[in-house]
């Protein structure tokens, strides 16, 4: 029985230490917004790699399409 109650204590305590964790993690992030400049570039690194992946798909891969070339590669990771 005291087994029981020890392994809830610690999982509550983890459920607890998680949840404050993110919590200030993201206070952290907000406080930080007023620099846009690299969520800005991660947004667009993102948006590159969704236009690649929707461009290259595997089935355009894999029938025959010419696919990346080299120009290609260095233009979407400038």
């Amino acid at each position: 029985m005291g087994f029981v109650l020890v392994f809830l204590v610690a999982l509550v305590a983890t459920i607890v230490g998680t949840t404050l964790f993110l919590v200030r993690r993201e206070r952290t992030r907000r406080r930080w917004a007023g620099e846009s400049e690299g969520l800005l570039i991660e947004q667009h690194r993102t948006a590159q790699a969704a236009r690649i992946r929707y461009t290259y798909t595997s089935a355009s891969m894999h029938h025959g399409d010419d696919g990346l070339i080299a120009g290609e590669l260095y233009k979407h990771h400038s």
